[in-house]
């Protein structure tokens, strides 16, 4: 392997995170994967035995992705625990593969238990985060966590999951942070 290029494990994990953000769990097949990677099937089936590992495997490099953005988020907001949730959150909306999870979450975890435990995984470690975030900045109410929480996610997630619009507007942005400092008692 010459230096500076993927190796082919490289190589596949990336094409199945763009089929997976494209097409889903059902939609993206190991044929696919190949076609895409330009490998040959037991290449793919010596690096990731079956579908379901190749997709363990990217949602653990999506799991991993989110908490390293989240701990860099932390330390750009320690003085605006409000942005910092909001940011958590908005971090997700603006990246196609992390959306992933949520999508198949929402659409196909149903059908599949270990992606179901993944997707799940994932949403606890996010929800983990905000609670531990707004403890540490002095807002130790579970109660308000729960509502904060809903708040981000139906304004900044759930629009674009839904493809309902690409982000929040300035305005709206600024009225749910209004609406969340209000909660914590900021106003």
């Amino acid at each position: 392997m010459a230096r500076g290029r993927p190796s082919k494990k490289e190589l596949i994990l990336s094409v199945a995170r763009e089929l997976f953000a494209e097409r889903g769990y059902q939609g993206t097949s190991i044929e696919l994967v190949v076609q895409r990677a330009g490998v040959s099937k037991p290449t793919v089936y010596n690096n990731f035995p079956t579908k379901q590992v190749l997709f363990e495997e990217v949602a653990t490099q999506l799991l991993q992705e989110a908490e390293a953005a989240r701990s860099i988020l932390a330390s750009t907001c320690q003085d605006d625990p409000i942005s910092g949730l909001m940011g958590a959150f908005k971090l997700i909306a603006s990246q196609h593969d992390q959306l992933t999870i949520y999508r198949i979450a929402l659409g196909e975890s149903h059908k599949l238990n270990e992606a179901k435990r993944l997707t799940d995984a994932y949403e606890e470690s996010l929800v983990s985060w905000c609670c531990e975030w707004l403890r540490t900045s002095g807002r130790s109410d579970e109660n308000l966590h729960f509502i904060a929480i809903a708040l981000c996610r139906e304004a900044i997630l759930i629009p674009v999951l839904f493809e309902r619009e690409e982000s929040l507007s300035t305005d709206a942005e600024a009225v749910l942070h209004q609406r969340l400092s209000s909660v914590f008692g900021l106003y």
